[in-house]
C-alpha cells in the first residue's frame, strides 16, 4: 500500500493535476480537496462548471476511500445534487465516511465555494477491488 495517498494522487492522477486539484487531507474517515476556480473551471455563465464540481467530489471520495490499508476502492455510483452556482474560488470538497464494509463503502461529500456557500452534495458508493494501489 502507498504510504501517502495525498502524494500518490498528486503524482499519479494526471487528470486531477491537470484541472488543479490539490489533496489537502486524506484519512480513512475524512478528506479535503480543493480546486481553483479559474476560467477553465467555469461554465458559459461564468459560474463553477458542474463537471468541475463533480470532479472535485469524485476526488474527495478517492482520497478518503484509498487512504487506508485496504485494496483500491473505485467509485461505482455517485448521486450529486447541485444546489447553487459558485462564483468564488477555490472550490473545496470535504468527504466523510458514512459506511465502510468489506467490499462496499459510502462517502458523503459537500462541495463549497471560497465563501463557504454549499454548491453541491454527493453520495458516492465505492467498491473495493483486489488490486493494490501500487500496482
Amino acid at each position: 500500500m502507498v504510504k501517502d495517498i495525498k502524494q500518490h494522487l498528486m503524482e499519479q492522477d494526471h487528470f486531477a493535476r491537470h484541472v488543479g486539484v490539490i489533496v489537502e487531507e486524506a484519512t480513512p474517515e475524512y478528506s479535503r480537496v480543493s480546486m481553483p476556480l479559474g476560467e477553465n473551471q467555469r461554465n458559459g455563465v461564468n459560474l463553477a462548471h458542474g463537471g468541475a464540481i463533480f470532479t472535485l467530489a469524485d476526488l474527495a471520495f478517492a482520497a478518503l476511500a484509498n487512504a487506508g490499508p485496504e485494496s483500491v476502492a473505485l467509485n461505482a455510483q455517485t448521486s450529486i445534487s447541485f444546489l447553487r452556482g459558485g462564483s468564488h474560488g477555490p472550490l473545496v470538497a470535504e468527504g466523510r465516511i458514512r459506511h465502510s464494509g468489506r467490499t462496499l463503502l459510502t462517502v458523503d461529500v459537500d462541495v463549497r465555494d471560497a465563501d463557504g456557500v454549499l454548491l453541491a452534495t454527493a453520495i458516492c458508493t465505492g467498491c473495493r477491488t483486489s488490486r493494490n494501489i501500487a500496482d
